[in-house]
C-alpha cells in the first residue's frame, strides 16, 4: 500500500420521496457510484412505517463504520496484527420547541465512542493507532471542527433565499 500525503474525497448523496416518510437516497463517491439507501421513520411520528433505518441511524452508523475504516488502514500502514475490533457509538438527541410556531429544533445532546480490538502489540503501539485512527476520521473531524454545511435553496426550480 503506497502512502499519499493528499487525496481529495468527495462523497455526495441526492435524497427523495418515496412516499411518507420512507426515502430514498443514492450515495457513494464518483469512483464507486451511487448506491441506494432506504430509510423510514417509526410509528413514532404518524406514517412511520418501521420498514427501513432512520436517517439518524445511519449518520451514527456512517459514522463508526469511518472510525472502524481509519483503524484498518493505520493498522495495515502500521503492520499492526490487529482482529476483533470494534466500535460502538451511542448519540443521544432530542427536539424541542413547535412546528407550528417556529420554533421546533433538533439537538445533539453527546456522542460516546467505544472503540477495542485485540492484538498483541504492545500498549503504546495501540494507543497510537487510536489517536491516529480518531485524527483521521472524516465523521469525527465534521462534528469536532464544527462543518457548516453551505445550503443553497429552490423553488420552481428558481433560487429562494432562506
Amino acid at each position: 500500500m503506497t502512502e499519499r500525503t493528499y487525496r481529495p474525497i468527495e462523497v455526495f448523496a441526492t435524497a427523495t420521496t418515496i412516499r411518507g416518510w420512507r426515502k430514498e437516497a443514492i450515495a457513494g463517491q464518483p469512483e464507486t457510484g451511487g448506491f441506494a439507501i432506504i430509510s423510514d421513520e417509526g410509528d413514532y411520528l404518524p406514517g412511520g412505517e418501521g420498514t427501513a433505518p432512520t436517517p439518524l441511524t445511519y449518520f451514527v452508523a456512517g459514522a463508526a463504520l469511518c472510525l472502524l475504516s481509519q483503524v484498518t488502514q493505520v493498522s495495515k500502514m502500521k503492520k499492526i496484527a490487529i482482529h476483533n475490533e470494534q466500535v460502538k457509538t451511542l448519540v443521544r438527541f432530542h427536539e424541542e420547541g413547535s412546528v407550528l410556531a417556529g420554533t421546533r429544533q433538533g439537538f445533539c445532546d453527546g456522542w460516546e465512542i467505544q472503540l477495542s480490538l485485540e492484538s498483541d502489540h504492545s500498549p503504546e503501539e495501540i494507543r497510537e493507532l487510536y489517536r491516529l485512527a480518531h485524527r483521521m476520521c472524516f465523521a469525527e473531524a465534521a462534528l469536532r471542527e464544527g462543518a457548516r454545511p453551505a445550503s443553497v435553496h429552490f423553488l420552481n426550480g428558481q433560487p429562494l433565499e432562506v
